[in-house]
């Protein structure tokens, strides 16, 4: 930093009027006192990165593999938005390639498709990538369970937090939310009620031109009301 020696001082309420500042100085408007942080009830992971969406993503040279290595996933922010709280059909999602680090337990006919997959993928450099290199193997993405609820967390607007219904998967575009202990459905569904009426773009981390990023931490530490609250 310096020592500190050069530059002006600037009142705190102007930095927090500052529209490109973030969290650390324009905190929530929600009261600080009372309530608990969202991360004492939920794990919060981002998605999957699959490290080449045009490959993992099934298209036309995915049509021929086994229908359960292609799993439906939230793979862009417009799938939740679109969904609001209630996610309950993965009708419209896409699909996301998530083969087995192990293939043998394949049939032959299976086995010869998936090859016929991964020889093409090679020649489109999938196996170079830095995030295929540092996986079990190349060719296994390795999507984490659906989770309860998912939620947007890079936009020019608040998070959308929306309850996962039909157990899609999610990858890098979305956060999951993981519950801690099993709760309710009601519980669930109040809570991401309240969360869509009460979480702000000022939670987040603001950026030039109004782009606001939630980290998966700044999620786990917004403040809600007590549980019971939302056992209603």
């Amino acid at each position: 930093m310096n020592g500190l020696n050069k530059g002006e001082d600037v009142e705190r309420e102007q930095l927090r009027a500052a529209p490109r500042w973030s969290i650390v100085v324009r905190p929530t408007g929600h009261s600080q006192t009372g309530g608990s942080e969202l991360g004492e009830l939920f794990r919060v992971h981002r998605g999957q990165v699959t490290g080449a969406n045009g490959i993992w993503i099934a298209g036309e040279r995915a049509e021929r593999l086994p229908e359960r290595v292609k799993l439906a996933a939230v793979t862009k922010a417009k799938d939740l938005i679109d969904a609001g709280q209630r996610l309950q059909s993965t009708a419209q999602l896409r699909r996301v390639i998530d083969l087995p680090a192990e293939l043998d337990d394949f049939t032959e006919e299976e086995r010869r498709r998936i090859d016929q997959f991964l020889s093409w993928a090679k020649t489109q450099g999938a196996d170079q990538g830095y995030i295929a290199q540092h996986r079990k193997a190349w060719w296994s993405v390795g999507l984490k369970a659906p989770a309860p609820i998912l939620c947007t967390y890079m936009a020019r607007r608040p998070p959308q937090f929306t309850i996962n219904l039909c157990e899609a998967r999610h990858i890098n575009i979305a956060h999951g939310l993981y519950p801690r202990e099993p709760l309710p459905e009601n519980v669930i569904a109040n809570l991401v009620v309240w969360l869509n009426n009460n979480i702000h773009t000022g939670s987040g981390r603001t950026y030039a031109g109004g782009l606001t990023k939630f980290e998966p931490k700044e999620i786990e530490r917004l403040r809600i009301p007590n549980l019971e609250t939302f056992f209603a």
